[in-house]
């Protein structure tokens, strides 16, 4: 019965009861989380598989225009052969065999479509006309390179494709030099990105007629694909049904040579699969989870009903200031409660003194940590900062309390928005925990990134009450990250522009200096301007390098010599992205000028003089080279690999490059702008 005066105890339900709902109640959340987490493990996992399918696709078009610009580079270094100018049609048959292997076929057809060469059969014997009429009518219409679609040759009785370029006379279409090629080498380019075996890649040509593919190829050879793969829209990956009638995630991208389609696709039965494993394990795991939790939350309850009412007993002794006694009981954790009672008043006592020393360790770690901490009151609209918050924002102490948008007016403004928006979201959502990062603007102007991170208090109904949390100053963190990014990505620009200079090098100094000690000699020269040049480059971090430098390391060898070069003029920083190109033009003026200008004589005499005026984003520089004293200077009667890495050179740093060949000293200008370093 209950005591004289007061309500009668509300009856309630037996612990077993209680810790049935509270286990429940716990796993139902942790159920769905696991629920959420599998959902979205199998979404991040076909986000994946699309951003793959879109890297492979990008992959693939790139290896296809590249492999189609090295083929037009080939054709059109064989329509510069002095052979084919002279059309000595037996040697250049004979030049041209030898030179493309066996792998390729070189066709050259008159502007009157009569086949003049065919290295596929022997010389004489190719057939009168081309195979390929719609290409020589694309030349004459315009003569650009073509690449045409798949059709059946005349010689190879197989689907071939062919790689054209015009030869031109004047303005006059002379000859169209085509070089055939296989579907087997387009398979060989799709395979050469090793894609799983339940992946597929596949080229079509322009009319839809599927030219190559990873898998099947000589089932598919020739076959035409579906009319709806051919309107899907380029670099945008779908589902739908592939050449087999079979659902698949499929992107497709265009050559930027040829009007040829590539495609990449992946099973969607897999994903189907993998999302259909996720929701039987998540069914299992709710049945398995709340027997298990029933079960034991009853076994447990009985248990602890009596050693849990004796300690109610003794907290109402304890709220009373009574004396009382607790028996141990068989349960670790009840005793550990007992234990608490019977030291609770003296816990007391040192709580007070040990929450005072609490509370200052605490402002001391934020004062060194550097971190401030701020209580947002949601119901009052009232956010109350601490000072060291205060420090963090460059305020006073009138800034010490805001509202919710005047709080946001420290937030960076191209921050702002966003900032507010997943704020309201916080609130707005079910979750306890947050963290951001945004910028801030402090009072003096100074930008500084921050991490918010803390903590919604909500009522039982799940509304928000209190906000709490910490700031902390993590500028010098992204600030490190920003600088570490940036390296990376350059030097991975760097390197590729390297291997692709050191390539042009090679090729071009081969072709020009057959002998192999020539080709070493004058190969190794320039790999030494490279290296020099590169040296320039990472003494000053890849952001550049001073002219007078760029001048002095490449004519080195020649000063060394005690040769006469005078070297002057202004001040200059010239970027990373000019200072290879420019060592390169200097380094193969001085070689023509130790060979035949005035560097060859021991009277020669050589300046190399320049001047440079600076705009708001840019300087502009007015580069002279002049030789005197040296062997009469002629025009060159060939364009040699000098005169075309000169103008392409040029060309790539826009530059006006003007050559003067008088008779009594080679002269050169060179004009350009380079970004103020």
């Amino acid at each position: 019965m209950s005591e004289p005066g007061t309500a009668p105890a509300k009856k309630g339900h037996s612990a077993a009861v209680h810790l049935i709902v509270f286990a429940l109640v716990v796993a139902a959340p942790l159920l769905l989380l696991v629920g959420a987490l599998l959902y979205r493990s199998v979404t991040l996992e076909g986000e994946q598989i699309r951003q793959r399918i879109d890297q492979v696709l990008q992959a693939l078009v790139a290896d296809l225009d590249r492999d189609m610009d090295r083929r037009i580079a080939i054709l059109e270094t064989l329509s510069t052969s002095p052979l084919l100018l002279a059309e000595d049609w037996p040697a250049f048959y004979a030049q041209a065999k030898q030179g493309l292997g066996s792998r390729a076929y070189l066709v050259l057809v008159a502007a009157n479509g009569r086949q003049v060469v065919n290295t596929y059969v022997p010389y004489g014997e190719a057939p009168k006309m081309t195979g390929d009429p719609a290409t020589l009518q694309r030349m004459k219409e315009d003569p650009r390179p073509v690449i045409s679609d798949l059709f059946t040759s005349l010689v190879v009785r197989q689907p071939v494709y062919n790689i054209s370029i015009p030869v031109m006379r004047g303005k006059e279409l002379r000859y169209v030099m085509s070089l055939g090629l296989l579907p087997e080498d387009l398979r060989e380019l799709l395979q050469s990105e090793n894609l799983p075996p339940n992946w597929t890649a596949a080229i079509w040509d322009g009319n839809g007629i599927t030219m190559a593919r990873t898998h099947d190829q000589a089932r598919f050879l020739g076959v035409a694909v579906p009319k709806h793969l051919m309107q899907l829209q380029p670099d945008k990956v779908v589902r739908t049904t592939n050449i087999n009638g079979e659902e698949a995630l499929i992107a497709v991208g265009r050559s930027h040579w040829s009007n040829w389609t590539i495609d990449v696709s992946f099973p969607a039965a897999l994903v189907d699969r993998q999302l259909r494993d996720s929701l039987l394990f998540w069914g299992a795991t709710i049945l398995l989870m709340a027997g298990l939790a029933v079960g034991l939350a009853f076994l447990f309850g009985r248990a602890l009903t009596r050693p849990l009412a004796a300690a109610t007993t003794a907290a109402g002794a304890l709220g009373r200031g009574q004396a009382f006694t607790i028996a141990d009981s068989g349960i670790r954790e009840v005793n550990a409660v007992g234990e608490a009672l019977r030291r609770a008043r003296h816990d007391l006592e040192q709580g007070s003194a040990a929450l005072r020393r609490s509370e200052e360790q605490l402002r001391t770690a934020a004062d060194a940590a550097q971190f401030g901490a701020h209580e947002y009151d949601v119901v009052h609209d009232r956010t109350v900062r601490s000072p060291q918050f205060l420090r963090i924002l460059g305020a006073d102490e009138s800034d010490a309390a805001a509202t919710f948008e005047s709080g946001l007016d420290f937030v960076h403004p191209d921050d702002r928005d966003s900032t507010r928006q997943r704020k309201q979201q916080i609130l707005a959502s079910a979750g306890d925990h947050y963290q951001l990062e945004y910028r801030i603007r402090r009072r003096d102007g100074q930008v500084r990134w921050v991490m918010d991170r803390g903590q919604v208090l909500r009522d039982d109904g799940g509304k928000p009450l209190r906000v709490i949390g910490v700031v902390l100053d993590i500028t010098e963190i992204k600030e490190a990250e920003l600088r570490q990014y940036l390296l990376f990505d350059e030097l991975n620009h760097r390197v590729k522009n390297t291997l692709a200079i050191v390539q042009a090098l090679a090729q071009q100094t081969l072709r020009t200096r057959p002998d192999p000690q020539q080709f070493a000699e004058a190969f190794s020269d320039r790999l030494a301007s490279l290296a020099r040049a590169h040296s320039l480059l990472t003494n000053d971090s890849w952001r550049g390098a001073p002219l007078r430098d760029i001048v002095t390391t490449a004519l080195e060898a020649f000063v060394d010599e005690g040769r006469p070069v005078e070297i002057g003029g202004d001040v200059v920083m010239i970027p990373a992205t000019t200072t290879i190109t420019l060592s390169l033009m200097l380094h193969e003026l001085a070689t023509n000028a130790a060979k035949y200008g005035a560097l060859s004589v021991g009277e020669g005499r050589l300046s190399i003089r320049w001047s440079a005026v600076d705009s708001s984003s840019s300087t502009a520089i007015d580069l002279h080279w002049q030789e005197d004293n040296g062997p009469p200077v002629s025009p060159p009667k060939d364009r040699g690999f000098g005169s075309r890495l000169l103008a392409g050179s040029a060309r790539q740093l826009g530059a006006a490059f003007e050559v003067d060949y008088a008779p009594q000293g080679l002269r050169c200008r060179l004009r350009f702008s380079v970004p103020r370093v």
